[in-house]
């Protein structure tokens, strides 16, 4: 008798529209990933699901747990199901990588069963890890149907190594959306595939790959990514100043600041297109309120604005402030800036206080952990 194994890829999580590599950095789903889990709960709705397990990364238990609250059970965590570990690139943007390891970088791109990043794990010791722990669920459950939450470069790999495809044919395999469930039938020892990388249950407005522009799923993203480069340099002062300048003159968009007070500050970075630095983002860590880091300002040149940078410059302030131990990022915005409001709470900041010049945002960063939400979960500790 089989044993029927849906695999499915976590809703879609910050790294996914920021554009940094997350492999085994923990983070959490956006508000289209909260979406998408409706409409995956929906697809499992009236499946006999005998279990229901996930990685411990709270983008995949936090997938998995949208499903088995519905069936009444707890889901079940195992360690070996986490995302492809890409050590010292962990929560780098990718365009950085391209940048600053450009070899290495062309490499994974072009051949990424060839690589092992320092301090990461290569390609087909993740496949192992997971088809080892896939064997061992299906074992647990004869006769049975479970669904199982990874990760999108490890389910590629199982893919590939289930279809007995070579490691150079991984690109034949595709990328699935976030939510994108594969069948999977294990018999007598062997796991065999049905369908995989189907999402069909997303309508196309909540698709993560519809929203970032990928529209070739072997390849990837053709959009605009940027990196971040924090201000040291007094040789790039002048850069700064013509930068803060326009920010002053054309855009005004959060709460005014003149330029000496902000480049005496810390925590000015550069937005950077490959060399070319096109705007900026000021970040103040001294507020009044320990948990909390603000955003001041950010700036990006004409050019370059309508490509998806702004949610990458958000990005980067998380991770600023996440190394930090920051919980909550906020911003000050004019009242009269409706356009500026709508796009902050575009990327879940709500409103929390008004006074009669500004309307503070404040958005949640805080990564919980397993510990903390033992009451959700059963673990394999």
């Amino acid at each position: 008798m089989n044993t029927i194994i849906y695999l499915i890829r976590h809703a879609e999580a910050e790294g996914n529209i920021y554009r940094r590599c997350h492999g085994i950095y923990d983070s959490l789903l956006t508000e289209r990933g909260q979406i998408q889990l409706e409409y995956l709960s929906e697809r499992f709705k009236y499946v006999p699901l005998s279990a229901v397990y996930s990685s411990y990364l709270y983008r995949a238990r936090h997938t998995a747990y949208a499903i088995s609250k519905l069936k009444n059970f707890k889901t079940i965590l195992r360690k070996n199901l986490y995302e492809l570990n890409m050590g010292d690139w962990e929560d780098c943007p990718w365009a950085q990588l391209n940048v600053m390891n450009c070899n290495d970088f062309e490499l994974w791109k072009n051949k990424p069963w060839e690589i092992k990043t320092p301090n990461g794990e290569t390609m087909v010791e993740a496949s192992e890890r997971v088809i080892n722990e896939l064997h061992q669920i299906a074992k647990n459950h004869y006769n049975e149907q479970i669904a199982v939450v990874s990760h999108g470069t490890v389910i590629r790999n199982v893919l590939c190594n289930i279809l007995n495809l070579n490691s150079e044919q991984i690109n034949e395999i595709g990328w699935g959306d976030n939510t994108c469930v594969a069948k999977l039938i294990y018999n007598d020892n062997v796991l065999k595939a049905e369908y995989w990388n189907d999402a069909s249950h997303l309508p196309e407005e909540f698709s993560t790959f519809a929203a970032v522009g990928w529209n070739n799923k072997k390849d990837f993203p053709s959009t605009i990514q940027v990196w971040f480069k924090e201000y040291k340099n007094e040789n790039n002062k002048q850069i700064l100043l013509e930068l803060i300048s326009s920010y002053i003159s054309e855009l005004k968009q959060l709460k005014f600041l003149n330029k000496d007070e902000i480049i005496n500050k810390k925590n000015i970075y550069f937005c950077m297109y490959e060399h070319d630095i096109i705007g900026f983002i000021f970040l103040d860590s001294e507020t009044t309120q320990k948990d909390y880091g603000k955003i001041e300002c950010c700036f990006i040149k004409k050019h370059y604005r309508n490509h998806g940078i702004f949610k990458q410059l958000l990005g980067n302030a998380i991770s600023v402030f996440r190394k930090q131990n920051k919980k909550f990022i906020y911003v000050d915005i004019k009242n009269n800036n409706d356009n500026m409001i709508k796009l902050f709470k575009k990327f879940d900041f709500r409103e929390n206080t008004t006074d009669n010049k500004t309307t503070m945002l404040i958005k949640n960063i805080y990564v919980p952990s397993v510990h903390e939400e033992n009451n959700l979960f059963n673990t394999d500790e």
